[in-house]
């Protein structure tokens, strides 16, 4: 043995909270048309995801089944025939940076400033209920605001307020923060984000001031998903090889029933003549989906 443990843990999550679910839509795999080229958000997401649960009788029991979790395929949206990718990923947070500092108090400690205000989810940036999270970092490359490689896990939040702290003398002033449950702001530290020992003048880029970050939580891995929607599946294929059949002579309809004995598909054949030679033509087939004959019910046929 070579002593190595690891485990892979279940992630229990909120669908509404945590996901994002896109999809792009194509009629066929050989389909060209332009309009089916993007991929669309699903902003409903519990209707797509939802929590798998346990039948349980303890009482006040969680029921959830961390880690499972049913997809549904809501016809709204997935009501088309044709080829349906579907992404679902960890949900990402957008903000701008108001400030980099550090803490008053241990100014060692340095963190990224967001201002609440400009937060609409207040219940993600609790007391650090951010830790594990990732942060992504927008750059502007020539005219063009790109997401950048790198990027920093959180390992805390807290609310804070600034404080004016006198750095090295009475010329040099700046804005240090300090904790305050009350405060409009949240400060979050990171990692990296000290200098290596080997080399202490090179400080981990933690980001500036104004700049666009996205904060996306790190509970699962991204899955993609390609699902075909279809007008036969394996059971009404065998409807029609293997379940009963009727034909009716005198009116040529030929009907086949389901595994219950109810009318699945019902056709009508005929024979077209020539109208000199009279002889047979060609054979028709015509679907009478919209004019189903119910009178060729074969319970009744079969006490006949």
């Amino acid at each position: 043995m070579n002593s190595t443990y690891g485990v892979v843990r279940s992630s229990l999550i909120d669908p509404a909270q945590d996901v994002q679910i896109y999809y792009h839509y194509r009629p066929s795999r050989s389909s060209e048309d332009s309009s089916f080229k993007n991929f669309r958000e699903i902003t409903d997401v519990n209707s797509v995801l939802t929590n798998s649960s346990l039948e349980t009788d303890e009482n006040g029991a969680d029921k959830r089944l961390p880690g499972m979790y049913n997809l549904n395929l809501p016809l709204s949206i997935f009501g088309k025939k044709g080829i349906y990718t579907i992404f679902i990923k960890p949900k990402e947070y957008r903000f701008t940076i108001k400030d980099v500092g550090s803490l008053a108090a241990y100014p060692d400690i340095k963190g990224i400033v967001i201002d609440m205000n400009t937060v609409d989810n207040q219940s993600l940036f609790a007391e650090d209920k951010l830790v594990g999270y990732r942060i992504e970092y927008f750059e502007y490359s020539g005219s063009s605001l790109q997401r950048q490689d790198y990027y920093r896990l959180i390992t805390s939040n807290n609310m804070c307020e600034p404080v004016s702290q006198n750095l090295t003398s009475a010329n040099t002033n700046s804005n240090g923060y300090r904790f305050n449950g009350s405060g409009s702001l949240c400060f979050i530290t990171v990692t990296p984000s000290t200098s290596p020992d080997f080399k202490s003048n090179s400080v981990p880029y933690i980001g500036t001031p104004n700049q666009e970050i996205v904060i996306t939580n790190t509970k699962f891995d991204p899955v993609m998903l390609e699902v075909e929607m279809v007008e036969h599946d394996i059971e009404t294929l065998s409807i029609m090889q293997e379940g009963n059949m009727v034909r009716n002579l005198d009116k040529g309809i030929v009907s086949y029933y389901n595994f219950n004995n109810e009318i699945y598909r019902q056709y009508e054949f005929s024979t077209i003549k020539d109208n000199y030679k009279k002889t047979n033509v060609a054979e028709t087939k015509f679907s009478r989906d919209n004019n189903i004959d119910n009178s060729l019910d074969i319970n009744e046929l079969m006490q006949v």
